[in-house]
């Protein structure tokens, strides 16, 4: 997702510093996970390499497609080649959604209070049924169902 405040593609300036602090992060924990966006990763190395290696190695990525940014799609890109399930879409309301994706479930979310709350319940629902059930939604999965991906 972005860092700080970004315009989206309707040049309405957005805190994604806030959205990820006031309804990702609190949710996510609240979950017994741990949720950690890439700035906040604090060793030396290669920022493309832990990138990579999160996608893969993460249970759940929730990723934010409101400014269309072209690395969040490659991103996105990378993990459903890598992992089958637990990816979850969210967009500021009004999002268009690009061609390549508009059959997923995206979670919507507004900037008002009451919209991020409810935003903020929706996001617990599809952490929690996407980790129990693992259904796959993973386009490359659906196509290629018995795909596996080894790390050596």
């Amino acid at each position: 997702m972005p860092f700080g405040e970004k315009a989206d593609v309707g040049n309405v300036t957005i805190n994604f510093d806030e959205v990820y602090e006031y309804l990702i992060k609190p949710v996510v924990e609240e979950l017994d996970l741990k949720c950690t966006r890439s700035d906040e990763v604090t060793s030396a190395g290669w920022v493309h390499a832990d990138m990579l290696e999160r996608i893969l190695k993460d249970d759940v990525a929730i990723v934010d497609i409101t400014t269309l940014n072209p690395n969040v799609f490659y991103e996105l890109g990378v993990r459903h080649a890598l992992r089958r399930s637990v990816t979850i879409l969210m967009r500021k309301s009004g999002t268009q959604i690009p061609f390549d994706i508009k059959g997923f479930r995206v979670l919507n979310y507004g900037l008002s209070l009451k919209e991020a709350h409810d935003a903020k319940e929706l996001l617990k629902r599809y952490i929690t049924t996407s980790l129990t059930t693992r259904a796959d939604d993973s386009l490359v999965y659906a196509v290629f169902p018995k795909l596996t991906v080894t790390v050596g």
